[in-house]
């Protein structure tokens, strides 16, 4: 019995420690329903209201019958840590006339405007804030453990959210959709600078912000240790790519889910309730969040939302949902935060397995600039062929040619008639890549260059078709041909990247009938060369685990027969090993009575 029970709870041990901590972290466009997510994780289950499985056999119900029921007895309630709590907590590092000054100055209005607007009880309420963080931010800085306080933990999850909450209100009630502005402009101020208001650009500072968040994940964790219980933790939201790094660096149980819905029904909830914002306002926060290109210090501490839903081990499908049930969107959040807390639980779906393979093969591309997979299948989810971005076969991948090489005229075979011999082009060449900037340089990397780059700043244009590489829709579709294989119209296309005008036009001549992507393409393919035409193919989001994730989420931590064997302590018949060891017996009983018989013979 003692060995029954060592067994049970050794079973139990393995997986409780992907039970007992988890850190999610949002990302998304803003309205796509980050917030909404937040909110559903921080219910206890019967508040959840989940949907019920429908028991009509098909196998996506009967996976999700076994997550539901998984949850049931192992759902744990999640503590929210907003990016925007976070951002508070640096404004409120300093006093009430240097938040109107900032404000006044950012928005472009008139600072004693501004000071006739804002509440009085508002600004009591920041001098008792403002107090109060200076006081817990100077224990903390003479000594951590502080961080286990319980009137410190109250602030950070009670007062500062009240705070946020109060500013943004009193914000948006100055000037409509400042509250957003003007947090997305102290937050890149906090990656730059580590301070809430200075511009100046300090490398040390990228990873500020999220220091700050892992603070009070360490405060949680510490007082789990004092007080045993578990930790879940999600972040709302992460929008800066370097961000999502530092913790997918720091912990192995922190996973990156992206939620997306369609771009109209995201902005149709923008101009509704609560947020009541115009078209102008919308489009000023997209232009932050999804920068059409990014380069020098920017690059670090911007907002780079799409670059974050690119690394996502999670993606999740947010649909219109005018009865405010999110009924889709709970589904999905119990399928994926079961297989967290207990990998394998269920299988891939063939939609996540197909784009894990896209994923797999977005790493062959020699592209400088951004790698990209694409998988086409037949309807029935049988692989016909594999792309990926990058130059064709017999050329040298960018990633591997050198631009010492090009100047010092080495490796002749990496590089174009052109690129060796136009003057023009070879005088750009030098004139951007001077000898002291690669000498400098210098450290081991490989100088790679883009060759569209400098073509277009010769032509003094923006030109998609100087691209050395092919792009990975293309290329798969050429691989069908160049080996040969069968048709594949009525057939499916996987891409981590929603096909460009020219890619979407091949996709509809083949006949495909449903496109799966991760992040948009920032061009018209969509509406325009897709959204025409009576066979349209369905270019639908992705949904499921993908990449570090679905290795994580399905590989089983044991294999379902064992842990069920000790779990229950099964004793199963082998009626194999049985039958032996009762032939062995007979064998033995039948020698001795052979050697009795001889003996008895012996005897007369």
């Amino acid at each position: 019995m003692e060995k029954a029970n060592n067994l049970n709870s050794a079973v139990k041990k393995v997986f409780s420690e992907r039970e007992k901590f988890i850190i999610l972290g949002l990302t998304g466009r803003t309205g796509s329903g980050c917030s909404t997510t937040a909110k559903i994780l921080a219910q206890e289950f019967q508040c959840f209201h989940a949907p019920m499985p429908k028991g009509d056999g098909d196998i996506d119900d009967r996976q999700y019958r076994i997550t539901h029921t998984y949850l049931q007895k192992n759902w744990g309630k999640f503590y929210v840590i907003q990016a925007a709590d976070i951002i508070s907590s640096f404004i409120l590092e300093h006093d009430f006339s240097n938040f109107i000054k900032m404000y006044s100055s950012h928005m472009g209005l008139k600072e004693e405007w501004v000071q006739d607007q804002i509440p009085s009880s508002f600004k009591d309420l920041f001098v008792e804030r403002h107090q109060l963080r200076i006081e817990i931010r100077n224990r903390i800085l003479a000594d951590e453990s502080a961080l286990r306080g319980s009137d410190i933990h109250e602030f950070n999850f009670v007062k500062l959210p009240d705070f946020t909450g109060h500013a943004k209100s009193c914000l948006e009630g100055v000037l409509k959709g400042s509250y957003v502005k003007f947090y997305q402009f102290i937050a890149n101020n906090i990656r730059k600078s580590g301070k809430a208001y200075s511009t100046v650009f300090s490398p040390d500072s990228i990873f500020t912000l999220a220091q700050r968040v892992n603070s009070f994940v360490k405060q949680l964790r510490l007082r789990q240790k004092e007080e045993g219980g578990r930790v879940l933790v999600c972040i709302d939201a992460i929008r800066n790519p370097f961000e999502a790094s530092f913790f997918r660096e720091r912990y192995s149980a922190f996973y990156l889910v992206s939620v997306a819905t369609d771009e109209e029904e995201r902005r149709r909830r923008l101009r509704g309730k609560p947020f009541s914002y115009g078209d102008s306002t919308i489009d000023q926060i997209e232009l932050k969040e999804c920068p059409p290109k990014l380069s020098g210090e920017e690059y670090y501490f911007s907002q780079n939302v799409p670059e974050c839903i690119e690394m996502a081990d999670i993606h999740i499908y947010n649909p219109k949902d005018d009865s405010k049930a999110f009924r889709e969107i709970k589904k999905q959040l119990i399928k994926y935060i079961s297989l967290i807390m207990h990998p394998g639980l269920v299988q891939p779906t063939d939609v996540e397995r197909c784009m894990q393979i896209a994923i797999d093969a977005k790493l062959n591309s020699g592209c400088v600039s951004r790698q990209v997979g694409a998988v086409i299948t037949d309807k029935t989810y049988s692989v016909k062929a594999i792309g990926w971005n990058s130059t064709p076969e017999g050329q040298v991948p960018c990633s591997l040619r050198s631009i010492n090489d090009l100047i010092s005229a080495e490796d002749s075979l990496a590089f174009s008639d052109y690129e060796r011999t136009n003057g023009s082009f070879m005088e750009k060449v030098k004139v951007i890549y001077k000898e002291e900037i690669l000498v400098a340089a210098d450290n081991g990397w490989p100088l790679s260059y883009c060759f569209k780059d400098i073509k277009n700043c010769i032509d003094e244009e923006k030109n998609q078709v100087h691209t050395k590489a092919l792009h990975a829709e293309e290329n798969a579709f050429l691989q069908i041909t160049k080996y040969g294989g069968q048709g594949i119209k009525g057939g499916y296309l996987f891409t981590t990247s929603s096909p460009c005008e020219l890619c979407a036009k091949k996709a509809y001549q083949l006949g495909i009938t449903k496109i799966h992507y991760l992040d948009p393409y920032p061009g018209i393919s969509g509406t325009h060369v897709l959204g025409i035409g009576k066979e349209r193919p369905d270019v639908v989001p992705f949904v499921g685990a993908i990449g570090r994730g679905y290795q994580q989420l399905f590989d089983p931590i044991m294999s379902h027969k064992e842990a069920m064997r000790d779990l229950l302590n099964l004793q199963i018949p082998n009626i194999k090993s049985e039958l032996r060891a009762k032939i062995t017996e007979l064998e033995h009983r039948c020698n001795s009575l052979v050697q009795e018989n001889q003996t008895l013979k012996q005897q007369r």
